[in-house]
């Protein structure tokens, strides 16, 4: 059974809309392609993706099927391009709040001292501030949104360790990537689960200590 996320006050700095797909020329298609998409992300909200059909989709937007097919050929592709909607509007949310050419190991202070991560910091934060986003996060096991907010910063992340430690193997560098990328939206998809029971601050937190405790033992 899809699992259904709690609202929350979003912060104005973390907002996500829905965005009509840019090749959606005039103002009526723009308008039935967003309508499509909050439907999809309001049944998302009680079951998974695989069962969701046409029918049920049209029936929730009070659209024709016939409309419907005029816009995507099946669920699949309107759920790609609602994707891809979400994930261009994370990447501008990320490039005003966090340092781009330090995307994860680009570590700040707050003002009480601790330490914190702006990528991670921004990502949680913008779940956090949108319910809906969540549901089509954790009732898609398919979703790739999470992994690809963090691979954008794979290359970088690459260069800026290879240029510190030189003698540093590529393939470890790689594994670590790959351990902490998981590791992330392993936590942040647990937390989906749990309904957002924890305060979204100690989420950030917490996933901030583990990627330093480990950046650290991989250093050394």
């Amino acid at each position: 059974m899809a699992k259904k996320v709690k609202s929350s006050q979003a912060d104005p700095n973390f907002i996500i809309s829905f965005v009509a797909s840019p090749e959606k020329g005039d103002r009526r298609s723009r308008r039935t392609d967003m309508l499509l998409q909050e439907s999809l992300v309001e049944l998302l909200q009680e079951k998974n993706l695989r069962d969701i059909t046409v029918s049920e989709l049209t029936d929730h937007a009070d659209l024709s099927r016939t409309t419907f097919y005029l816009h995507y050929e099946n669920i699949d592709q309107l759920y790609n391009q609602l994707e891809e909607n979400l994930y261009q509007q994370f990447v501008r949310i990320l490039s005003v709040s966090t340092d781009n050419s330090h995307p994860i190991q680009h570590v700040v202070a707050t003002a009480d001292g601790k330490s914190t991560i702006p990528i991670i910091a921004s990502v949680c934060r913008t779940i956090e501030g949108n319910p809906l986003l969540a549901a089509t996060i954790i009732n898609n096991p398919n979703s790739q949104l999470l992994q690809r907010i963090y691979s954008a910063g794979y290359d970088s992340l690459i260069e800026n360790l290879l240029d510190i430690y030189p003698d540093m193997p590529k393939y470890k560098v790689d594994y670590y990537y790959a351990f902490i990328v998981h590791g992330i939206v392993g936590m942040i998809e647990t937390w989906l689960l749990r309904n957002q029971e924890e305060d979204v601050e100690e989420i950030i937190g917490l996933l901030t200590d583990y990627t330093l405790i480990h950046l650290q033992y991989f250093v050394e």
